[in-house]
């Protein structure tokens, strides 16, 4: 068996019909199980493209993406979301978190097509806000938290169904520097349970702790 969780072959993604754009130009990695790895690089160059066809979130143009050494790249829509179901959490920095439900209730979302019983879930949602310190915030709604909290939320919630893989997108793209320290020490503490992260980031103190760095410029992995 393989050790890695997640494996890129020459992957590709072009947009567009008549005018072509490339995002991806063969792109090939190996993501160990248990790792903390990076994606860096400038702005619009293909680090959050890369994110979403790990994910299973969009489809390539070519090449092939294996999550826990199976290939996801021709799965139907209605596997793809099993996949993501099973194996994946994502956090982005847009926390897309819904307003009119409470913290606890938001984590519970999560778990809505699981054959979970309420009182399971309930008692879940709690155990994921102690762990990200936000335990007392359990009934509060997103209006009534700061930003590093509504992100603690966010990570909690991607942790809901127990994934063994976390893909996170700019997770303290939108934090101050205190709420990003905050984040980023449940961030760590939560990789120590073995999970296998991968975050795109532009953010040096995340980058210069990652196990891996990968930087992609013009949609291939820079050498």
């Amino acid at each position: 068996m393989s050790d890695y969780m997640i494996r890129t072959e020459n992957l590709e993604k072009t947009y567009g019909n008549k005018v072509k754009t490339s995002a991806l130009k063969g792109i090939s990695l190996k993501i160990p199980k248990g790792s903390l790895s990076c994606i860096i690089g400038p702005s619009g160059h293909g680090k959050s493209t890369l994110l979403q066809l790990i994910g299973g979130l969009d489809k390539p143009t070519g090449g092939r993406v294996f999550i826990d050494n199976n290939d996801i790249s021709s799965l139907s829509d209605n596997e793809l979301s099993e996949v993501r179901g099973e194996k994946i959490g994502f956090v982005f920095q847009s926390f897309n978190l819904l307003d009119n439900l409470t913290a606890m209730e938001n984590i519970q979302t999560a778990m809505m097509f699981s054959k979970t019983s309420q009182k399971s879930t309930s008692k879940r949602a709690l155990e994921l806000l102690d762990m990200v310190g936000l335990s007392e915030k359990a009934n509060s709604k997103p209006s009534e938290l700061s930003g590093g909290q509504l992100q603690r939320v966010a990570i909690a919630r991607s942790l809901a169904n127990d994934p063994p893989i976390l893909l996170m997108d700019e997770p303290t793209g939108n934090l101050d520097s205190q709420s990003e320290q905050d984040v980023l020490k449940h961030i760590f503490n939560i990789h120590k349970t073995g999970k296998t992260i991968v975050i795109v980031t532009h953010s040096n103190d995340i980058a210069k702790q990652a196990e891996l760095l990968f930087e992609i410029r013009d949609g291939m992995l820079a050498i």
